[in-house]
């Protein structure tokens, strides 16, 4: 596996799975640079990582380019995490409060992310 970072204002034009990662905190980046450490995948993942006070108008490129969406519901940016919660292919950490049933793809621990990826790296 190969993994390549991109944040604003940069993109990656090579083929790969893209995961968007969207105002993380650090121990939510650390589950997901875990869980990757320790999945079976051949090929590239381009991981796009935004946080509150990046470019808006490069996280709305990146998120139509994405296959998956990883978001923090408890981020300040409250307009970002209900712009995300609507989102298909969106999953969260924490707590999305009066959103909840909007979206109810919550990350509770490292291996619910696992499991996700597991599963979406076997059907590629």
């Amino acid at each position: 596996m190969s993994v390549l970072i991109a944040t604003s204002p940069d993109d990656v034009l090579i083929d790969g799975y893209r995961l968007l990662l969207v105002d993380l905190d650090q121990l939510q980046s650390k589950t997901v640079s875990d869980v990757l450490l320790d999945i079976s995948y051949t090929g590239n993942i381009i991981i796009y990582n935004w946080k509150t006070g990046d470019d808006t108008s490069w996280l709305l490129d990146k998120k139509h380019k994405s296959d998956l969406i990883l978001f923090n519901a408890d981020s300040s940016n409250e307009q970002i995490v209900g712009y995300m919660t609507a989102q298909k292919n969106s999953h969260y950490f924490g707590q999305l409060k009066n959103l909840a049933g909007a979206n109810t793809k919550a990350i509770y621990a490292s291996e619910d992310l696992k499991d996700l990826l597991t599963l979406i790296f076997n059907q590629l």
